[in-house]
């Protein structure tokens, strides 16, 4: 895999990517590839594919509690007012 070394990094912007890292619970090096990422796939635009796979990521790390209502009968219990 190769290497990126980056130089003269100001002070101000590596202590936000270190606060940044911090907050994500990753590393300094993954926090930054990540950014990298971010910022490619914003530009390029990004798969359908890959949206959905990135869509069920998120909805399995944010779950509802059990029990709670869908979004289905949510909008049948509005229409029903």
């Amino acid at each position: 895999m190769p290497t990126l070394y980056v130089r003269n990094v100001p002070s101000e912007l590596y202590e936000q990517l270190r606060h940044e890292a911090a907050a994500a619970r990753r590393s300094l090096g993954a926090e930054a590839i990540e950014l990298l990422r971010r910022s490619l796939r914003a530009r390029s635009g990004i798969s359908l594919d890959q949206f959905l796979e990135d869509a069920d990521r998120i909805r399995a790390k944010h779950s509802l509690p059990a029990g709670s209502p869908t979004a289905a009968e949510l909008i049948r219990e509005d229409r029903d007012r």
